[in-house]
């Protein structure tokens, strides 16, 4: 478990790390998805041996929903994710300290931008899911592009409609550093866990995983 706990965070420091560089002003322009998802799909292929790389609570819930992993090993990931990307949004103080304080926040059309985020999420997890733990994919080399070419595709596609967060932890960040105003990290934080749960449930009920690999977990 240890292992797998210092895998997540070094991801999720570095995801998050990333994620703010490219937009503290005045950011990549188009190039930032492409940059995110070179960044991700690095970070993925390096822990997900030792940890599946959530690096995102709604991975870590659609897990738990899809009977894959326990609650006991679900709240330890949920803690360092969290923490690795407050540690990483506070990095970009010491890194950037003169244009973070410029960061004007996005505001968003709410309802479009809840609806992009619950789309979004539900390809990113059903993406994840099978790429991960779906039998037939057993043993691929393929998952750490499928997961970050998903997120850089939403992120191209609703970046402007919701900035793309598709994460509940980098939701909090992005508050962290002014890139996206407190008033919506409820409401993305809930709809982005519901597409996790909703997809985790519809994957199990599919029934393909290994029940050899997950004995003790469904």
């Amino acid at each position: 478990m240890y292992n797998k706990l210092i895998a997540e965070g070094i991801g999720s420091y570095f995801l998050y790390l990333i994620i703010g560089l490219c937009i503290v002003p005045p950011g990549l322009g188009n190039f930032t998805p492409l940059v995110i998802t070179i960044g991700l799909t690095a970070l993925v292929y390096s822990c997900g041996h030792l940890s599946k790389a959530h690096f995102n609570p709604a991975t870590t819930f659609t897990y738990m929903s899809a009977g894959t992993h326990p609650l006991k090993e679900s709240l330890p990931y949920l803690a360092v994710i969290y923490v690795a990307m407050a540690a990483a949004a506070g990095s970009l103080y010491l890194l950037v300290p003169e244009t973070i304080q410029t960061v004007t926040a996005f505001e968003p059309n709410l309802p479009r931008a809840l609806f992009a985020e619950f789309l979004f999420t539900v390809a990113l997890m059903w993406i994840i899911l099978n790429v991960a733990i779906a039998k037939k994919n057993a043993g691929n080399n393929f998952y750490g592009i499928a997961i970050g070419f998903i997120v850089g595709a939403g992120i191209f596609t609703v970046g402007g409609i919701s900035f793309a967060a598709f994460n509940p932890a980098v939701t909090f960040a992005l508050c962290l550093n002014g890139f996206l105003p407190w008033e919506i990290l409820l409401p993305y934080t809930g709809i982005q866990i519901l597409a996790a749960v909703v997809v985790g449930r519809f994957f199990r009920s599919l029934n393909i995983t290994d029940p050899e690999e997950f004995p003790s977990e469904t």
